[in-house]
């Protein structure tokens, strides 16, 4: 007796040649799939007698009302980072706003390698949101082939794949802060590095040489310190500059709380800021008007990174913009000047 083969569509996929989002999309009659291919599917479909699931079929239409979130993080504890929950509470606003509901998925990748391909795989979402600073370029080609719109928060830029991405002004940013404290007499301005080889220190690295070409200041490269991004690595730094004897008149650090970790240096060595020091840092997290001095900052509009990346996508949900086109959104930052410059 013969027994039947209950079909896939990750048979289905096999037998065609094709990939799983291939196939989705005949199935929902989407776009993009070459007529030969569209043909070839659908003709093994109606060989092999093969019925989607009826979860698969809404997924793939666009219809599970689900929107992912997923951060691939330098760390495993990115709910605590004042970032993220900013730019969440931004999507969120704008998924509730057109009946979405949110699915957040934590990155896994330090001891489940393969999690972000069950993602997409598991078919609960019509779309991503992604953030992070370690974006792998296969991450993305896998979404794409699996038929799952995407839009990255951070500017990315890959060959042959383009990209819809939302994304701070860093570089004009940066820029305005190290004019600001040129404007204010200041000459000798370390600045504190944060992820280095991550687009927006990039960016940020960028506005700052810029600013100094643009003043006839020479740059240093002594001037320069990686502070990892983190509070406490920026106040060792600082500490190492003071021991060495380094001479200079101000500080820009490339977020917050490296900015805060540089104060502590600075009082330690009984510096005064802004007196004797300024400083300035930038993402102007909440913490920052209530420090003590008020801490002068670049604010990250934090929920229209996140609002303007959901627009972008329920764009593709309703087919009012190709999900495979190149489109950037960069919001504009401000200068908030407060106690410390």
């Amino acid at each position: 007796m013969e027994v039947a083969v209950k079909h896939t569509l990750e048979s289905i996929a096999a037998l065609a040649g094709v990939s799983r989002g291939t196939v989705s999309r005949v199935i929902n009659n989407q776009p993009s799939v070459k007529p030969e291919v569209r043909q070839k599917v659908l003709a093994i479909i109606a060989e092999k007698g093969y019925t989607p699931h009826p979860q698969a079929r809404s997924l793939a239409g666009g219809k599970t009302g689900n929107i992912g979130v997923i951060v691939f993080g330098a760390k495993l504890d990115f709910l605590t980072h004042h970032i993220f929950y900013e730019v969440l509470q931004g999507i969120q606003l704008i998924t509730a706003m057109n009946s979405y509901d949110l699915l957040l998925f934590s990155n896994r990748s330090d001891y489940d390698h393969e999690y972000w391909k069950k993602i997409a795989i598991s078919r609960k979402i019509d779309g991503l949101i992604i953030m992070g600073e370690n974006i792998r370029e296969e991450y993305l080609q896998f979404y794409r082939d699996q038929g799952i719109p995407f839009v990255l928060i951070g500017k990315r830029i890959y060959d042959g794949l383009p990209l819809a991405c939302v994304t701070s002004d860093y570089r004009q940013g940066t820029y305005d802060a190290t004019n600001y404290l040129i404007s204010q007499g200041k000459r000798s301005i370390v600045y504190i590095q944060g992820l280095i080889g991550t687009p927006h220190e990039e960016e940020r690295y960028a506005g700052y040489k810029r600013a100094l070409h643009d003043a006839g200041i020479e740059f240093r490269q002594e001037w320069v310190a990686v502070g990892k991004a983190e509070q406490e690595e920026a106040r060792k730094q600082m500490d190492r500059l003071i021991a060495e004897g380094l001479a200079f008149d101000a500080v820009f650090a490339a977020n917050d709380l490296m900015a805060l970790g540089a104060i502590e240096s600075l009082t330690m060595h009984n510096y005064r800021v802004p007196q004797d020091i300024a400083v300035i840092g930038y993402d102007d997290i909440q913490a920052a008007a209530f420090m003590n001095p008020p801490l002068t900052t670049v604010r990250q509009h934090k929920q229209k990174l996140g609002q303007h990346a959901v627009e972008l996508l329920l764009d593709m949900l309703r087919g009012e913009l190709d999900w495979h086109a190149s489109k950037d959104v960069v919001i504009e930052s401000d200068l908030i000047i407060r106690g410390t410059a």
